[in-house]
């Protein structure tokens, strides 16, 4: 892409000087989608150019093409009072930080670090001033910028930072970390344009956002479509049929989520491309340079293009009741479908719990593969146990990824799971749970990796989940409700927190390791945590072990466990102690954390374990997995309509 005339880099935009945020729009409200589809138009715009090959220093990049990301309103003032953008500066300034402390941890590439920091602040006589400039935000930027860990607040847009920095983190590709860093980073500066439209006043400025952002001036994606299939049903039907549309579409908005800038969020359109890409993309963009969109890409959010071009070829619609059909049947039920998929993601469920596990570390392809496997015709019972199937697939996936401290993300797994989803499209019970399982098995990494899992800074958005999966699954064994949406919620004051069950007092401790590395090594070990209400957490910081344990017994049953008198008159806890090897400890040592991590690997067999996908889809001869095993092998591609295909190399399931 050539560059657009008047529109500047981000450079240019960040170093002619520094943005304010008007009073009424100062909330960051970007969520986990927006910043990924924002890295991801990046990383594919770069790629299109990027030639690691015949690309031997960063001056190539004055050659590759532009990408344009919108316009920005400011006032012509200074500092600039940002009208509309803001939300796209901050993002950006958050990815500016992220790159700036990436180069810092890579070694050994040639031409880093490769300076930014004069996008990101500016000096103001001796102190740090962001660029984009809101006052109770600078605590949390300069906590990112110092990549202190441990800070928290109180404030909803911090709060925000704080989980967007983290999608940054286990967002940003793999590919763009090695020698192809200083490169990406001098295209982002140089290459990604912004128009910024400057006005003498706020009042202009208002004018101009509002009409822009005239949503009765343009259709979306939906509206288009529906335009289009409904040209085509028999004119005596359109009525019935556009009023069935409208009832579908209208329940669907009824779940929207406000977006940034105050208009409500296209969740009709997300809902569409969810259910076509499910049930009608067949092939997937590669990843090189150069590489085509194909269908997945293009049922994106501009889907009524790809639905005109291939209705008959890729949809099989070629008479007006099939395109009446789809509205009345398919669109019905994926309808449906998808609103109990949302439900379950929102409020933990009886029976569909793994939906809500996953929704809850934003795995948000479990909609694609759960739509991809129920067929329009299905009975209930069909599709309840598909559901559960699926979710139960993509809860023991991604549980044993993390636990092997592999991204378990859409973009690092989606030649395998685009492929998965294709294979189970529209199948039967019994065919999609045998596809699923051989899929686990074929998984080089297992469970034994928890033997290895410490709390870091990969597994830090991680450890509360699947502590409290331990933790509430001997709940609910004991015949206890479930606790665990408790154990997750972060809003009470008195939420959980993850205890360090040996005390940070390396003086106290020291003969029991070989030195203070080795102390510290194994405080982080999975074995050595817990869960505790943060007043508990707090109150017992400053006792030793044998203070805290006997205090434990008020506490949940995976602390109370450590306590002898929890196995005293405690009937429904004895056979769980029996069947998994719990134990107490009068002393908490380098021994104990490892007889925990044995214990906690026991438990998580039963947690995520692949039977649960045989027992719902009612079982099956083994030997039907090994065949698909055996008919796969390693390989995993993906086909397309005129039969080519490519290898998904190990590399793309790490």
């Amino acid at each position: 892409m050539k560059k657009i005339d008047k529109t500047d880099t981000i450079e240019t935009i960040f170093t002619r000087g520094r943005f304010e945020v008007d009073y009424y729009q100062r909330e960051y409200r970007w969520g986990r989608k927006q910043v990924e589809e924002l890295i991801m138009d990046f990383y594919h715009a770069f790629q299109n150019d990027y030639d690691p090959v015949e690309h031997t220093s960063p001056q190539a990049v004055e050659k590759y093409g532009y990408y344009f990301m919108g316009s920005i309103i400011c006032t012509d003032s200074s500092p600039r009072q940002i009208v509309d953008g803001q939300q796209r500066l901050t993002t950006l300034t958050l990815l500016l930080i992220y790159l700036r402390n990436l180069q810092k941890q890579v070694k050994g590439i040639p031409f880093l670090p490769v300076h930014i920091d004069n996008l990101i602040y500016k000096d103001n006589f001796g102190a740090m001033a962001f660029n984009v400039n809101v006052e109770e935000r600078n605590s949390c930027m300069q906590a990112l910028w110092d990549e202190n860990k441990a800070y928290t607040s109180d404030n909803e847009s911090n709060q925000n930072l704080l989980a967007r920095y983290s999608d940054i983190e286990e967002l940003f590709p793999d590919e763009l970390k090695g020698e192809a860093l200083p490169y990406f980073i001098y295209w982002l500066k140089g290459k990604a344009l912004l128009l910024e439209i400057d006005t003498p006043s706020q009042d202009e400025a208002h004018t101009i956002f509002l009409t822009m952002n005239d949503r009765g001036l343009s259709l979306n994606s939906a509206e288009m479509l529906k335009a289009f299939i409904i040209q085509r049903v028999d004119e005596e039907d359109r009525n019935a049929v556009n009023k069935i549309w409208q009832q579908n579409i209208s329940s669907i908005k009824n779940v929207c989520e406000a977006q940034s800038s105050g208009n409500v969020k296209a969740e009709d359109v997300d809902f569409i491309s969810a259910w076509l890409r499910a049930k009608y993309a067949n092939s997937i963009r590669e990843t090189k340079k150069g590489a085509e969109d194909r269908d997945f890409e293009l049922l994106g959010e501009k889907f009524h293009t790809w639905v005109r071009q291939n209705a008959r070829t890729g949809m099989k619609l070629t008479q007006p009741k099939q395109y009446k059909e789809l509205i009345t049947v398919e669109l019905e039920q994926m309808t449906k479908l998808y609103l109990r998929i949302k439900a379950y993601s929102r409020q933990m469920t009886k029976g569909y719990e793994a939906v809500f596990y996953n929704a809850h570390r934003d795995i948000t392809y479990q909609t694609y593969l759960i739509m991809s496997a129920v067929k329009v015709d299905d009975a209930p019972s069909v599709v309840d146990a598909k559901i559960k199937m699926v979710s139960a697939f993509v809860d023991i996936f991604a549980s044993t990824r993390i636990f092997n401290y592999k991204k378990v993300n859409w973009n690092t797994n989606k030649f395998l799971l685009f492929k998965l989803m294709c294979q189970i499209r529209n199948e039967d019970l019994k065919k999609i749970g045998i596809k699923l399982t051989a899929a686990l098995q074929r998984m080089p990494e297992t469970l034994d990796a928890i033997q290895h899992f410490e709390l870091n800074q990969f597994t830090g958005r991680y450890m509360l989940h699947m502590l409290a999966r331990l933790t509430d699954y001997v709940d609910t064994r004991m015949g206890r409700a479930s606790q665990f949406a408790a154990y997750i919620d972060r809003r009470p004051k008195s939420s959980y927190d993850i205890e360090h069950i040996l005390p940070d007092d390396y003086q106290s401790y020291a003969a029991m390791f070989n030195d203070e590395d080795d102390f510290h090594n194994n405080r982080r070990k999975f074995g050595n945590l817990i869960l505790l209400t943060s007043d508990h957490n707090r109150s017992y910081q400053d006792m030793n072990y044998g203070q805290k344990v006997s205090r434990y017994l008020s506490d949940n049953i995976l602390a109370q466990s450590l306590n002898a008198d929890a196995y005293q008159n405690n009937p429904k806890f004895l056979p769980l102690a029996r069947e998994f090897g719990f134990a107490s400890y009068a002393q908490f040592d380098k021994n104990a954390i490892r007889e925990r991590l044995q214990l906690y690997t026991r438990l998580a067999r039963a947690i995520w374990n692949p039977e649960i996908i045989k027992d719902l889809a009612g079982g099956w001869d083994d030997a039907a997995v090994i065949a698909v095993q055996k008919g796969n092998g390693n390989r995993y591609t993906v086909e397309y309509g005129d039969g080519r295909s490519w290898e998904d190399a190990r590399k793309f399931l790490r």
